[in-house]
C-alpha cells in the first residue's frame, strides 16, 4: 500500500504532468526550420520569394529573405512578416544597369544581337562574382545554420547555387523558368514548346515548324550550359570536393517552377518537379484609395495598363498615342507609368499600382501590359482578357501562349497609332471569345491549383521533412549524353554495322561458292 501511495503521488506531481503532456504535444508541433531564399536582384523575382517566405511563416518556419540594398531604401518589396537579409551596396541599381540597355533598343527599333547576349552574360556573371565574394554576407549566412536554401533557377544566374555548396546545405530550386534540360527531362526537341521561338504553334505543325523548334532548343540548351562557370566552384569552395556547376544544380530535393498547363503550352514533367503557377497571385483585398473611388465611380468597367516594375518610362511620342487611345474609350483606365495624367478624371496614373487588387475588382474589362509571366497569372487568376505588347526577353513566348489560347491578343507598341489602339482594345472587350476561354481557364486553374505561394511552400515543408530523393529520376544521376541515349543508341547502331557487314560476308561467301559449284557443273557439260 505503501508504495503505491507513492506511484500514486508521483504520478500527480506537476514535474510529471508537465513531462507527460510534453511528451504528447511533441507529437503534434511542427519542428521550426530556418529557410533562406535567395532570389536573383530583381524585384518581381525577389517578390516572389518574399511571398513564398510569408506562407513559409504560416506553417512555423524561419523565413529570410536575401535583398539588395537598394529596393529597401526605394520601398520596392513588401517585407512584411518575414526577416531580411540586406546586401549588396555594391549592386547599385542592378535592374537599371541589365535590362536599361535592352530597354532603350527596343524603343529604337533595334534588335538585339550576338554582342547584346555576351554583354549580358558578363553582367550578370560579374555580379554572381560579387555577390559570391561578399564575406559579410557568407559569414551571415553561415551563421544562420539554414536547413534550407530556396534560390532561382534561371540560366545567367545557375551560378548562384555555388553558394549552397560552400555552406553543405540543401536547396530547392524556385523559378519560373521551365528548364527541361536542366531538369533531365525526357522531351521532343522538335515538338515541345521553345520560349526562344515566337512562331510556336499548338496545332498543324509544319515541317519547318518543327525544324525551327527544335533547333530553339537545342540552342537554349547550349547555351544554358554556356552560362555556368566551374571556376567559381574552384574558387570560392576550394575546401570541398570538386565539383560542376551542372552536377550542383542536379541535386536540387525539388523543381518548384512558376508555370503551369493552363496558361503555358503542356510539357513533359517529372515527378519532382511541381508546377504551381506565379506566386505572384495572391488573395485579393479591397482597394485603397484613390484606388477605390476612381474603380467605384466608372460607368462602363476600368482597363489596367502595366509594363511591369522595369519599365515605368515611356517614350513621348507612344505616352501620346495611348493616352489618346485611352481618351477615346468609354472606359477609365489606371495606368502604372512615371506621368501625371493629362485628365485624372479619366486616366489614373500612379508608379505604384496594387495590380492584383486591381485586377480582382469587379469592373476590370481589361489588362494591357507586357506580358510578363507575373501578370499574365494576376489574369489568369482574376479571369482578365489580355492585350500583350511585349517588349523584351520571354515575353514574345508569354504573348504568343495568350493569343493561341484565346486569352487575347498580341500587337507591336511601337507601331501602333491611337486608332489602332483603340481597335484593338475595343476587339477584346466586345468579343465574348476572349472573355469565355480566359474565364474558363481561370475555373480550371482555381479547381486543379492551391494559391501559387501556398502551394510552394507546402512542397518546401514536405522536403524538409521527408527529403525529396523518392522523386528522383534516374536521369538526374546521368551525364546528358547517357541521357539522351548517345551511348546506346551508338552502340546499338554499332552493332547494327557488325551484324549487317558479317551478314554481307556470309552471303558473299556464299554467292561465291554458288557460282563455283554451278560454274564447274555447266564446265564438266561442255568437256
Amino acid at each position: 500500500m505503501e508504495k503505491h501511495r507513492k506511484f500514486k503521488h508521483a504520478i500527480l506531481s506537476p514535474t510529471f504532468t508537465l513531462l507527460t503532456l510534453s511528451y504528447f504535444l511533441s507529437s503534434y508541433v511542427i519542428v521550426a526550420k530556418v529557410v533562406v531564399l535567395f532570389p536573383i536582384p530583381h524585384v518581381s523575382n525577389v517578390r516572389t520569394h518574399t511571398n513564398v517566405g510569408r506562407s513559409l511563416v504560416s506553417l512555423g518556419h524561419t523565413a529570410y529573405v536575401c535583398i539588395p540594398r537598394y529596393m529597401l531604401d526605394q520601398n520596392q518589396v513588401n517585407v512584411d512578416g518575414v526577416k531580411v537579409i540586406p546586401y549588396g551596396k555594391y549592386l547599385k541599381n542592378f535592374e537599371k544597369q541589365v535590362f536599361g540597355e535592352v530597354i532603350e533598343k527596343f524603343w529604337r527599333g533595334e534588335n538585339q544581337g550576338l554582342r547584346d547576349y555576351v554583354s549580358f552574360f558578363q553582367t550578370t556573371h560579374g555580379v554572381v562574382k560579387q555577390i559570391l565574394s561578399d564575406q559579410n554576407l557568407m559569414a551571415r549566412l553561415k551563421g544562420l545554420k539554414p536547413d534550407l536554401f530556396v534560390i532561382t533557377n534561371s540560366p545567367p544566374f545557375r551560378n548562384f547555387v555555388v553558394i549552397t555548396h560552400i555552406l553543405g546545405v540543401a536547396f530547392v530550386y524556385l523559378s519560373p523558368f521551365n528548364d527541361l534540360i536542366g531538369q533531365r527531362v525526357p522531351f521532343s526537341p522538335s515538338s515541345t514548346a521553345c520560349f526562344g521561338y515566337r512562331g510556336f504553334n499548338i496545332h498543324d505543325m509544319s515541317f519547318l515548324d518543327r525544324l525551327r523548334t527544335a533547333v530553339c532548343n537545342i540552342c537554349l540548351s547550349i547555351i544554358d550550359y554556356y552560362f555556368m562557370d566551374d571556376d567559381l566552384v574552384v574558387e570560392f569552395a576550394p575546401h570541398k570536393p570538386k565539383i560542376s556547376v551542372v552536377e550542383l544544380s542536379l541535386k536540387a530535393e525539388l523543381f518548384i517552377i512558376e508555370s503551369d498547363h493552363i496558361l503555358d503550352f503542356a510539357k513533359p514533367e517529372l515527378p519532382n518537379m511541381k508546377l504551381i503557377g506565379s506566386t505572384a497571385v495572391l488573395r485579393p483585398h479591397p482597394l485603397e484609395e484613390p484606388f477605390r473611388t476612381f474603380a467605384e465611380g466608372s460607368q462602363n468597367g476600368i482597363i489596367l495598363a502595366t509594363f511591369g516594375s522595369s519599365v515605368v518610362n515611356i517614350p513621348s511620342h507612344v505616352i501620346d498615342q495611348m493616352t489618346s487611345a485611352f481618351s477615346q474609350l468609354d472606359m477609365n483606365v489606371v495606368w502604372k507609368v512615371n506621368l501625371t495624367s493629362p485628365d485624372p478624371e479619366k486616366i489614373l496614373t500612379s508608379l505604384w499600382v496594387p495590380q492584383n487588387d486591381v485586377l480582382a475588382h469587379p469592373k476590370t474589362r481589361l489588362v494591357v501590359s507586357n506580358c510578363g509571366n507575373s501578370i499574365q497569372y494576376e489574369a489568369l487568376y482574376n479571369a482578365i482578357p489580355m492585350l500583350c505588347l511585349p517588349i523584351f526577353g520571354e515575353q514574345f513566348y508569354n504573348s504568343r501562349r495568350s493569343d493561341l489560347k484565346n486569352f487575347g491578343l498580341t500587337a507591336d507598341i511601337r507601331r501602333l497609332s491611337d486608332k489602332d489602339f483603340v481597335k484593338l482594345i475595343r476587339k477584346i472587350t466586345t468579343n465574348d471569345k476572349y472573355k469565355n476561354s480566359i474565364k474558363k481557364a481561370s475555373q480550371l486553374f482555381h479547381q486543379l491549383y492551391q494559391l501559387p505561394p501556398e502551394a510552394a511552400a507546402y512542397w518546401i515543408d514536405h522536403v524538409m521533412e521527408y527529403g525529396g530523393k523518392y522523386m528522383r529520376s534516374a536521369g538526374l544521376d546521368l551525364p546528358l549524353y547517357q541521357l539522351v541515349g548517345l551511348d546506346t543508341m551508338g552502340f546499338v547502331a554499332v552493332v547494327v554495322v557488325v551484324v549487317l557487314v558479317v551478314l554481307f560476308v556470309v552471303l558473299r561467301c556464299c554467292w561465291r561458292g554458288v557460282r563455283r559449284c554451278l560454274w564447274g557443273k555447266t564446265k564438266r557439260k561442255t568437256d
